[in-house]
């Protein structure tokens, strides 16, 4: 296995975890004592800067590789390369919502529950169909040279809560995942 589908493997792990601690606070969000808003914002901030800015731009260079080997693959790949628009257009909006709320602003918790629930459920099964679907293709369809190119293209940054360096504006999240661990 390509050291750029491990990452991508290792990513889907990572993001899972924040998923499930999302959806934990969700059961509570309508608790103002145990919904911790600054932990849900800390995890969207991140959700929005690594996964939206390298993550994904990783896999559209691996899925623009593999429609030019597999044609069948083209419908698969047009849809999770539009996913990830709206991926990052649902994690924009849900981290707003958030930010107001750590802020003090008044924000409908219906709305903020649905909002959150609504991303959660479109990245789980966006990462469900790249899973079962796209990543075994691209194991099959790539070259070694194909996984060398996607690594060349790609702006050297590393995951700043589960890579070799905890950046400071995570530094809160990374503690409470240690914790959690």
């Amino acid at each position: 296995m390509s050291t750029i589908m491990e990452q991508l493997k290792t990513d889907h792990g990572n993001i899972s975890h924040l998923l499930a601690t999302l959806e934990e606070q969700m059961r509570v969000v309508h608790d103002e004592e145990n919904a911790d808003f600054e932990l849900m914002h800390d995890i969207m901030m991140y959700m929005t800067h690594y996964p939206d800015h390298t993550h994904h731009p990783m896999e559209d260079l691996v899925f623009k590789k593999l429609k030019h080997y597999d044609d069948s693959a083209e419908d698969v790949v047009t849809r999770l390369e539009r996913e990830h628009a709206g991926i990052a257009e649902k994690g924009q909006r849900f981290r707003e919502m958030l930010r107001h709320v750590v802020d003090g602003a008044l924000v409908e918790r219906d709305v903020l529950e649905n909002t959150g629930r609504e991303y959660i459920a479109f990245l789980r099964s966006h990462m469900e169909i790249e899973d079962s679907d796209a990543f075994p293709r691209a194991e099959k369809a790539l070259s070694p040279a194909d996984w060398e190119d996607v690594a060349s293209s790609i702006k050297a940054r590393t995951d700043p809560i589960f890579g070799p360096v905890i950046a400071d504006e995570f530094r809160s999240l990374y503690d409470y995942i240690q914790r959690e661990s």
